[in-house]
């Protein structure tokens, strides 16, 4: 999808859950862009039975409207779904979770099925090669340590389906269990929709070759020629580049 422009560039913290064979653990796999099932190969890296693992975003992701980024698991059709939380962060010391959702009224066994029709907010709700998508404005004022204009950390976490974890609203989230050899999420990639950091150029910093792209675009609306979108920083965003977007750049400034 050219929608997606960007993907995971690092990782740390994976820790393994149980029952996860040593060939499912290259936490590598899930850097770059998703490649689904390629000759009957699955090029992921596996959480095992409540295993989590945290990805690096250098460009950062931003809330822009609809979507921000989308996690991509390998389910094998469209009813065998593992599920995971995920959880974001602007400086990787405070994570929040994305609302969720589980309808699923009854224990899944191992081979089981799930209705994705009855999953909100929960990675894994589609097969492979169609990544789960997230809204990062049901976040927006939180908490001061979180700036949904710079996520700059993903957070996926396994969740186990025998009944011990629940949703948002506390309902139990059912998804096959048990399962062995490489038990729990898979994780294919995490892609990026929206970039919405000051970091235009994407070299990692926000300095005076960015501070150029912004000054370009100021004072401009969208039928502008200097017009660029990325530029329209302070939420929420009126198509105009003026003072409010630049207080949010100069917060931004390294």
């Amino acid at each position: 999808d050219p929608n997606l422009i960007g993907w995971a560039t690092g990782y740390l913290d994976y820790l393994i859950g149980d029952e996860c064979e040593s060939q499912w653990q290259t936490p590598g796999n899930a850097l770059g862009p998703a490649q689904g099932v390629v000759n009957g190969i699955h090029n992921i890296v596996c959480l095992g039975r409540a295993g989590s693992i945290t990805l690096l975003f250098d460009s950062g992701i931003g809330d822009r409207p609809g979507f921000d980024f989308a996690v991509f698991e390998n389910g094998v059709n469209d009813n065998f779904l593992e599920l995971a939380y995920v959880q974001v962060s602007s400086d990787g010391q405070h994570f929040y979770r994305l609302y969720n959702d589980s309808l699923t009224a009854s224990p899944v066994f191992a081979f089981g099925m799930v209705d994705p029709t009855n999953i909100t907010g929960l990675a894994g709700k589609y097969r492979h090669s169609y990544g789960t998508p997230f809204d990062l404005s049901q976040l927006r004022g939180i908490s001061p340590y979180l700036d949904v204009n710079n996520i700059r950390y993903v957070q996926i976490i396994d969740i186990v389906g025998d009944g011990t974890y629940t949703d948002t609203s506390g309902n139990i989230i059912y998804d096959p269990y048990p399962t062995v050899g490489s038990a729990g999420f898979d994780l294919d990639a995490v892609g990026i929709l929206h970039f919405q950091t000051a970091d235009f150029d994407i070299s990692t910093t926000v300095d005076m070759a960015d501070a150029a792209i912004f000054f370009q675009a100021w004072l401009s609306e969208p039928d502008d020629e200097n017009w660029n979108e990325l530029c329209d920083l302070a939420y929420p965003y009126d198509g105009f580049i003026d003072f409010k977007d630049f207080a949010v750049f100069a917060n931004q400034w390294q």
